[in-house]
């Protein structure tokens, strides 16, 4: 029979994710916290339930922007051409796939609420940066207009995402907004390529974490990721207007907010 706070917790951090995913606050980072204060984080049953809800974002993600994804794959794969593609897509999640692959154990390790805390800090004072320094006018207004060493920067500044707390899609996003791309088709960029990005990472963990998937379990599992997917679907389009509209300052201050309960809760 299934534990009932394990329904329950499923649920909750199904939701933190289905909101938190889309907002440059880390998600990952507040499920850690919220696994965290509910006293759950080193469950293995708990790891395996963050690759289910994390899952069910990603395909929300994939469903909200499926008509851009196929418009991309269709062109014909050419550095040369001038629309945004594939090439594009690969560049920008190369190096972060690399160096997860190459140190993925040793970034386990920053999985915990302190490492968290340090890195919300941190990503608020890039969130800072990116806003008092982008260019007054921006250079590019169509996802189309992004071009390869563009795609590379903002892939370079992806690594940062590897430790949780610093929000792939808050350091993609201030990326472009400082390279000049407007910023509703920087977040556009940002989503399109966390999805090959997040699948490619949560079925590597699910790999490396199948010995501990227990049959009984897995209702647990589906219920996370049905509620994260819903929740995304549900939540993406505002929640992307709302990034749309607000400044990273705002989003700096509340990630200082977090550190600083962390800080005094912890």
């Amino acid at each position: 029979m299934i534990e009932f706070y394990k329904i329950i917790t499923s649920i909750i951090l199904g939701i933190v994710e289905g909101i938190t995913e889309f907002l440059p606050i880390s998600s990952t980072g507040h499920i850690i916290i919220a696994s965290h204060w509910l006293g759950i984080q080193n469950n293995n049953n708990t790891k395996i339930l963050d690759i289910f809800i994390q899952l069910g974002s990603v395909f929300g993600t994939l469903y909200f922007f499926h008509k851009k994804i196929i418009n991309m794959l269709i062109l014909k794969i050419n550095i040369k051409n001038k629309k945004t593609n594939v090439i594009h897509v690969f560049f920008s999640i190369a190096p972060t796939i690399i160096l997860g692959y190459i140190f993925y154990k040793r970034i386990k390790i920053l999985f915990n609420i302190n490492s968290v805390m340090y890195a919300l800090i941190l990503g608020s004072l890039f969130f800072i940066i990116s806003e008092i320094f982008k260019p007054k006018k921006y250079k590019i207004s169509n996802l189309n207009k992004i071009n390869l060493s563009q795609s590379i920067i903002i892939g370079l500044f992806q690594i940062f995402c590897l430790c949780p707390g610093f929000s792939r899609s808050g350091m993609t996003i201030g990326t472009g907004i400082l390279l000049g791309i407007k910023r509703s088709v920087a977040i556009e960029f940002s989503f399109i390529i966390s999805i090959p990005l997040l699948i490619g990472a949560s079925l590597y963990d699910l790999i490396n974490n199948f010995h501990n998937i227990k049959i009984l379990d897995l209702p647990v599992f589906f219920i996370g990721f049905i509620i994260s997917f819903t929740i995304s679907i549900i939540c993406i389009k505002k929640l992307l207007k709302f990034i749309d509209k607000t400044s990273l300052i705002f989003f700096g201050i509340y990630r200082l907010i977090m550190a600083l309960l962390i800080y005094f809760i912890n």
